[in-house]
């Protein structure tokens, strides 16, 4: 019945679908291959009341180590994109790079500055991605997604945003489409050399050659999260093959064979000790999920 719907992988191995490497399954893996195969699933898991989980790339989670007795859904099969002039639509599904350099390789430029974020659209669009005065909603006009069964057109304007918020983080829908209004450009090869440096940057500043879920924290208001993890003595600091990174304190690296459990203390320690030190609540940038 599955199959109906897309791809179907039976007791699933998570390892390649969260990028701390975390080795955890699922009963089953289901990748819907269109918008409308996704919508007709949902409405069959909750017509049998079956237990499921939408996963992205898993770019900004910590998944339990434990299996998961229901369905997960893979969206990387929604990545369509589609252009008319200086508007862009593409499907929730799409890695972020990638539909970046596909709006920079037609001529469009807005969203350059975000091309080395990890994840998928609809991952970026669920946490509000960004990188210092650029933010990912500045050039979105609309959002479709699915609620109680049915597509719904939200408006810019009807989702609240702030820092690495959004409200979809408060509701359960699930996002579709994505629709941005960019300028036109003459400057590809200017972009693409732009993003290079900014790799090359990334790659000196951050530990790219681990498995990590990207920052840890948020930054506090006026200060940097790594900075504050760092003067507590933690750079370098493990649980397990769980570690804080000795090239960017504000990342956890997987060394090896890190335990969703040997990330979760590392970072109940970390939160006490820049408590302690400073009175300061870190929050916690990614998520934590836990099987129900």
């Amino acid at each position: 019945m599955l199959n109906n719907y897309g791809e179907v992988l039976e007791n699933a191995s998570l390892l390649n679908y969260n990028s701390y490497g975390i080795e955890t399954s699922c009963s089953f893996l289901v990748k819907p291959n269109s918008a409308d195969n996704l919508k007709e699933l949902l409405n069959y898991i909750n017509v049998n009341n079956i237990k499921y989980y939408i996963l992205g790339k898993g770019s900004n989670v910590i998944l339990p180590d434990t299996h998961f007795n229901g369905i997960i859904i893979s969206l990387e099969l929604l990545d369509k994109v589609f252009i008319n002039n200086e508007i862009v639509t593409a499907e929730c599904g799409i890695n972020l790079s990638a539909f970046i350099m596909e709006c920079i390789n037609n001529g469009l430029e807005g969203l350059e500055y975000l091309a080395l974020i990890p994840g998928t659209l609809g991952g970026a669009l669920y946490g509000n991605a960004g990188v210092k005065n650029h933010e990912i909603y500045d050039n979105l006009v609309s959002v479709e997604v699915i609620r109680d069964g049915k597509y719904l057109l939200l408006n810019k304007n009807d989702i609240n945003v702030s820092y690495r918020y959004t409200s979809f983080k408060e509701n359960n829908d699930i996002l579709v489409r994505a629709t941005f209004k960019l300028d036109k450009t003459n400057n590809i090869d200017v972009l693409k050399d732009r993003i290079k440096e900014n790799r090359i940057k990334r790659l000196e500043t951050q530990p790219l050659e681990y498995r990590n879920a990207g920052s840890v924290f948020r930054n506090p208001e006026g200060d940097a999260a790594g900075r504050l993890i760092e003067s507590v003595g933690l750079k370098g600091y493990s649980v397990g093959d769980a570690e804080v990174s000795t090239k960017h304190a504000n990342f956890i690296i997987n060394k090896g064979n890190a335990s969703s459990d040997d990330i979760k203390k590392l970072i109940k320690i970390i939160k006490e000790k820049v408590k302690e030190e400073y009175d300061i609540d870190l929050v916690l940038e990614q998520i934590i999920i836990e099987w129900d």
